[in-house]
């Protein structure tokens, strides 16, 4: 099982690196199910991993100018701060088990909710996405609120929400190779963010990690955005993010019958 999800944290960051999102999408559930890491604690992995990954990715941007500094500020700013707060209040907030509408769940499966929500829409996104991109504007009230959306990902299931950024910036006029290294400059600040409120969140810095494996995943990922943006040069990833998609789809099946049919 190990060596599987090995080769699937690869793929994340291939995908992270080509096409600027969705991949990080995949790191909680291959956390939790590939290496037996709790829920709650595997978004703290993946943010740190995102994080990792994205900024790895900004990195190999810098001297070809592939970012814009004012649409990453316009978007992180709300980001951050809503997964920071996430992260730090609310999660905290919500107990282990708990009564909704008159039944029980968890917070785990609530998170396990979103989670396929937020994969099957990206998955269908990537599906019949197009590699023209329509360049009009939008508004900085609309960016302000998919800056705010992505942090309430972040804070909950340790997403990037790169399939949300990058359409968001084509739409604010950047061009895709320039939407994507924006994506993963935000992505970057967005997640440490994150990671800043957990630190200062006792229940979740008391945890024990695992520091072996995050390190392991982490550079496995890294490894995979290096691949992703060399592979860049060539083509756009349309049957890659087709074969992604497919992908997301049978991870999201696997999570609704584990987490709420056989259970």
């Amino acid at each position: 099982m190990h060596i599987i999800g090995f080769i699937v944290t690869i793929f994340i960051g291939v995908i992270l690196g080509l096409v600027g999102g969705g991949g990080s999408i995949l790191t909680l559930p291959v956390v939790h199910y590939f290496f037996g890491v709790s829920m709650s604690q595997a978004a703290v992995y993946s943010l740190f991993i995102v994080g990792m990954s994205a900024s790895i990715g900004v990195f190999k941007r810098i001297k070809t100018k592939d970012f814009e500094l004012k649409e990453a500020i316009i978007f992180v700013i709300p980001s951050t701060l809503v997964a920071f707060t996430m992260r730090l209040w609310v999660m905290p907030l919500i107990p282990v088990q708990f009564n909704l509408f008159g039944m029980e769940t968890s917070k785990d499966s609530m998170m396990s909710l979103l989670l396929i929500i937020v994969m099957t829409i990206t998955a269908v996104r990537m599906i019949f996405k197009s590699d023209s991109q329509k360049e009009y504007e939008s508004s900085i009230s609309r960016t302000l609120l998919y800056g705010s959306f992505t942090g309430v990902l972040a804070g909950i299931i340790g997403a990037g929400g790169g399939f949300i950024i990058v359409p968001a910036l084509t739409k604010m006029g950047l061009s895709m190779r320039k939407a994507i290294g924006t994506s993963m400059l935000i992505i970057t600040i967005q997640s440490f963010g994150a990671l800043v409120g957990d630190m200062l969140n006792k229940q979740i810095s008391n945890e024990p990690f695992n520091y072996t494996l995050l390190i392991y995943l982490t550079i496995l990922t890294a490894l995979g955005v290096f691949v992703g943006t060399y592979l860049q040069r060539f083509f756009t990833g349309k049957i890659l993010r087709k074969v992604f998609s497919y992908l997301l789809i049978a991870v999201s099946l696997f999570i609704l019958i584990d987490r709420f049919i056989i259970n």
